[in-house]
């Protein structure tokens, strides 16, 4: 049953059309193939930090690389780090999963996007994945995955809250 539209900001405005289930109440959003789930932007863009990050000598070089501080809309290098960190954290988290679910397909790969490119023989690892990976995408995390928020949750926090780092950020960050 057709529930209106909700629109994605990043990498520019775009909406997308939304359904409810009528047995469950549920509401499913119909996230075009190239669109992170739970993540603003695009997984072309979430893969190109990956790929910078995972070459870059620290995490400090990265994030001055994605994140200039003379850019408009700029952060602080702390924050900047961050933001690279938990990119990484995700797309990895996602590449240990999918080696896991299909390992006659990725053995011998190593946790890099460069490793499952290289195996895919494609340039847009995530965008391929998500295609290969279709009937998991229930059940993987996000960017890639489409696993819905836990029932009755409206942005609960769970776990730890997030660390506040060194103060200052130590040297290399």
């Amino acid at each position: 049953m057709r529930h209106g539209t909700y629109v994605r900001k990043v990498p520019q405005a775009a909406y997308v059309a939304r359904y409810r289930c009528p047995t469950t109440g549920t509401t499913i959003g119909l996230l075009p193939d190239f669109y992170a789930s739970r993540l603003p932007g695009t997984l072309p863009a979430l893969e190109y930090a990956v790929v910078r990050a995972e070459g870059a000598t620290t995490m400090a070089a990265a994030a001055n690389e994605l994140r200039p501080g003379d850019a408009e809309d700029a952060v602080t290098l702390p924050s900047a780090v961050q933001w690279v960190r938990r990119r990484l954290r995700v797309v990895h988290r996602i590449l240990v999963t999918v080696l896991g679910l299909l390992p006659d397909v990725f053995e011998g790969c190593e946790v890099t996007v460069r490793s499952f490119r290289e195996r895919l023989a494609t340039p847009s690892l995530l965008v391929a994945l998500r295609g290969i990976c279709e009937r998991y995408l229930a059940e993987l995390p996000a960017p890639l995955g489409l696993v819905p928020a836990p029932l009755g949750a409206k942005r609960r926090r769970t776990g730890c809250p997030q660390s506040s780092g060194a103060d200052p950020p130590g040297p290399g960050v």
